[in-house]
């Protein structure tokens, strides 16, 4: 036991020489994505427009259907903002050891997945996926419950391309 602590080592690493992931030239994803969520948004206007409709039937108080519909506006007008605003930020960059994710705007977020601890990739299309001809590709990590990273408004063909990437990745670290 003496003689393992005594070959034991832990240097300190010069942090300026870690590779910077802020450097890196992300791809943004699709402008498809930006009408599919716009699409996604505007059907729940529609039906909070129909529930505040069903209100004036009710004849309820004029002034507590002004603040409702003052509130609806306000809410789904952020909404739309937000959307828009976040779909300038999403970006993905695949590097040699590595492939990153960023979002947001107001708080920022980059995350950093290392191929040696990806389980699998898999891809996603629902309906509107499918008409705007868009994908999501979910990367899985060891240990995680969910995917660790899902990269949303994908070109299929870009989707599958880099999922095979990571294939071969993967199966590079395996052995």
């Amino acid at each position: 036991m003496a003689s393992i602590m005594e070959n034991f080592t832990n240097k300190s690493i010069d942090i300026t020489s870690l590779p910077q992931f802020e450097e890196v030239a992300f791809q943004s994803i699709s402008k498809s994505y930006l009408i599919k969520s716009n699409l996604q948004n505007l059907v729940f206007l529609c039906v909070a427009m129909i529930g505040w409709a069903v209100l004036i039937y009710f004849d309820i108080n004029q002034i507590q259907l002004i603040i409702l519909l003052i509130g609806i506006v306000l809410y789904f007008g952020f909404k739309f903002w937000n959307i828009s605003r976040l779909q300038k930020n999403y970006g993905f960059a695949l590097r040699e050891k590595d492939i990153l994710y960023k979002r947001g705007y107001l708080v920022n977020k980059t995350t950093v997945v290392p191929f040696n601890r990806i389980q699998h990739a898999s891809i996603s299309r629902d309906v509107l996926d499918k008409m705007l001809k868009i994908s999501t590709l979910n990367i899985f990590t060891a240990g995680g419950s969910g995917s660790d990273i899902r990269i949303p408004g994908l070109a299929p063909d870009l989707a599958l391309r880099l999922k095979e990437a990571l294939a071969v990745k993967l199966t590079a670290n395996e052995f």
